[in-house]
């Protein structure tokens, strides 16, 4: 198993920290019917979808929390995964992607569960549903500069992305630039342990979180 996850791992973000130089673009303005519209196709087998819209179209829907998901809802399918229980664990896995599909972290489990019970169709579509979700974040920038930071949905995006690229952080700072919001995480490279900041684009997050706290 930690072969499968090593390897993973290593093929999903080798170039993570790649130089970018996009400048941020205000988030897609996408409604719930194009989340249903996506994820419909997704489902269906098209894996050509913009992982990027279905991300953001999501936060339009009733089940979006700009927190992210729910901690207890997941352990349904991590404690499973934890004891090896892998038949459990792909089952509860999918039964929670049903209301949150955007999950990069569900599918990880349904994909390594799935390999596990030597589900190779169904564990290579969580697979590239995983990379799928998290390159969109990426979004071909490294995360480095306020003119290339990595785009979440939710605050939970922010810790699912730093714990893939196995970056450990240790402080975190709110700035506003250009029309836009950021997180900056002073983090650390697990495994160099070099230090840098990791920027992300919250407008989606802030702007969920601003009309929360309005009311």
């Amino acid at each position: 198993m930690k072969r499968t996850i090593l390897a993973i791992l290593l093929g999903l973000f080798a170039s993570a920290f790649a130089l970018g130089q996009k400048v941020p673009d205000q988030p897609a303005k996408l409604t719930s019917d194009d989340y249903a519209s996506l994820l419909s196709k997704l489902k269906g087998g098209d894996t050509s979808i913009s992982f990027k819209d279905l991300r953001i179209a999501f936060s339009a829907t009733k089940g979006y929390s700009f927190s992210g998901p729910d901690r207890e809802a997941r352990n349904k399918f991590y404690k499973p995964f934890g004891e090896k229980n892998y038949k459990d664990a792909l089952k509860e896995a999918e039964k929670y992607l049903d209301s949150v599909y955007v999950d990069a972290n569900a599918h990880f489990v349904a994909h390594v569960s799935a390999k596990e019970l030597k589900d190779e169709k169904k564990a290579d579509f969580h697979k590239t549903v995983l990379i799928g979700l998290i390159d969109s974040i990426r979004d071909g920038n490294d995360g480095l500069t306020a003119k290339t930071p990595f785009m979440v949905i939710s605050i939970d995006e922010e810790y699912t992305l730093m714990r893939f690229l196995g970056l450990r952080h240790s402080s975190q700072s709110l700035q506003h630039s250009d029309g836009h919001t950021y997180d900056v995480f002073d983090a650390v490279d697990a495994e160099t342990n070099q230090a840098r900041k990791v920027y992300f684009n919250i407008d989606i997050v802030w702007d969920a979180e601003t009309k929360l706290f309005s009311k």
